[in-house]
């Protein structure tokens, strides 16, 4: 019976001790402190990946603003092409009708004709000539953009995939920190209850 009373006293001691409710204390600051660095962790974590989706984004959009770019320029080409089209047809008709009042009927067909098709394959040779490079510009630059983006997407992903394989290790050893950073504070308690009790 008096073990009992000793017992219930010394349960009441602890219970309205201040050393020992400061090492409950820090338990539940240990408790709170690895799973705030937990929360952190994920956080960082998403945050990492939501910059590296926009940035990939962003690659794509420049990547589509590019070819709707160079559709453009492709278009004014053509454009420019109809016009330069145009204005050849109206020299030669201006040469035709020039001609027609110098020199005779069946001479005037003849050099209409050899002058049309040489400013026709002038013309043409003009067109080619300025449109190789264009094109070639604009395949090599389709060709980078396509081989950057898909680095860009290999390298995001194969990062991912070492992260992930490294959550569970990091995962681990946090577990362990907190074990042993518990286990510290238990001691802790433990030696503080012996140093309350021997006072």
């Amino acid at each position: 019976m008096a073990q009992k009373k000793t017992d219930t006293a010394t349960a009441a001691e602890e219970r309205t001790n201040p050393a020992v409710e400061e090492a409950i204390t820090t338990s539940r600051f240990v408790n709170t402190f690895w799973d705030q660095y937990e929360l952190s962790r994920d956080r960082a974590e998403k945050i990492r990946e939501n910059r590296e989706e926009a940035y990939l984004n962003v690659i794509r959009e420049v990547a589509k603003f590019n070819k709707q770019y160079r559709k453009t320029i492709a278009g004014l080409y053509q454009q420019t092409r109809k016009t330069n089209k145009e204005v050849v047809d109206e020299v030669l008709q201006r040469i035709n009708r020039g001609k027609e009042d110098s020199l005779g009927e069946a001479t005037q067909a003849n050099s209409r004709e050899a002058l049309k098709k040489q400013i026709t394959e002038v013309s043409g040779q003009l067109e080619k000539i300025a449109l190789t490079p264009i094109k070639s510009v604009f395949q090599i630059a389709d060709q980078v953009e396509e081989t950057f983006e898909k680095t860009v997407a290999s390298n995001l992903e194969f990062s991912r995939q070492r992260r992930n394989a490294w959550k569970q290790v990091r995962k681990e050893y946090v577990k362990v920190a907190r074990d042993l950073h518990i286990s510290m504070v238990e001691r802790g308690r433990n030696g503080v209850k012996e140093l309350v009790k021997t006072k």
